[in-house]
């Protein structure tokens, strides 16, 4: 069985499951049967042959690849990524530090890790996790002592929402394949924290469309989820929590920044671009 030929690394709350819905409806990929497989960390112990079971449904012909943002901040999975395949291709989206902090907050909330009377201050304090996601020179710069740079595609997700079809040109450049016309997920909000008025609505349409994948049916997926009336149901189903939980503080935000100012600062130079499309950027001490 041929080798997984790409990655995506992270970060969480990034548009990962952006990338995942775009290249699951590429007809030259094969993903993972679920989205997150979480190898290279929690499933390690596997092996390999697990692993690539995972993509076994896939027509011939197709790379085959996943996201699973729990690799862009573990210690361990670069190492062990470069030891199943040196000639791996990794995708990283990044996005404003604070927000993907705070994102990471309501993303717990909504899992019910937390109760939503906690606030993001005192979620901050016990919870190191959401700091060191975002501290990202640490986390690629683990990555970048495995990996070539030229193996690693950076984006931004407030890019992506701003141009999604230059985005998905730049991924498919990267995996050396044609962009596949209109993906039907192309323009989906993708980093969205929401709960759903009926989650069993939102469980059967899930189980539904990846039932369809399964049995080939890729293109009815692709079709149905581009019908108005579709997005329109979809969209009355949710409910965002952003409206319901306070954002950080003033304080916060700027402890936060001064915190990851070293990070943003290597990603401008990684990237080569004199601006970051961040607020946190905008808002760092000798920034403009």
């Amino acid at each position: 069985m041929s080798k997984v030929e790409f990655i995506g690394i992270g970060a969480q709350k990034a548009a990962t499951t952006w990338l995942h819905h775009v290249l699951s409806e590429h007809s030259a990929v094969t993903m993972g049967d679920t989205k997150e497989l979480n190898f290279f960390t929690a499933n390690y112990d596997r092996g390999y042959i697990w692993y690539e079971s995972c993509f076994a449904d896939g027509p011939a012909g197709t790379i085959k690849g996943e996201c699973s943002p729990t690799y862009f901040f573990s210690l361990d999975a670069p190492q062990r990524a470069r030891d199943y395949n040196k000639d791996l291709k990794l995708i990283c989206i990044l996005r404003d530090p604070v927000e993907r902090a705070y994102s990471n907050h309501l993303h717990e909330i909504r899992k019910g890790h937390i109760a939503s009377s906690i606030s993001f201050e005192d979620a901050l304090a016990r919870n190191p996790a959401y700091a060191r996601q975002s501290q990202y020179k640490t986390n690629l710069e683990h990555w970048l002592a495995c990996f070539d740079r030229s193996a690693l595609l950076l984006l931004f997700s407030e890019d992506i929402s701003e141009n999604p079809k230059r985005a998905y040109d730049q991924i498919c450049r990267h995996l050396a394949i044609a962009p596949d016309p209109n993906p039907a997920s192309l323009s989906d909000r993708h980093h969205e924290t929401v709960t759903y008025r009926s989650p069993a609505v939102q469980h059967t349409l899930r189980r539904g469309g990846d039932m369809m994948r399964s049995l080939g049916m890729r293109k009815a997926v692709r079709t149905v989820k581009a019908l108005p009336g579709f997005k329109h149901a979809l969209s009355m189903n949710k409910e965002h929590l952003k409206t319901k939980i306070a954002p950080p503080t003033s304080e916060t935000r700027q402890r936060l920044t001064d915190l990851f100012t070293p990070d943003m600062e290597f990603v401008a130079r990684v990237t080569g671009r004199a601006e970051l499309p961040w607020q946190t950027w905008r808002e760092r001490k000798g920034g403009v």
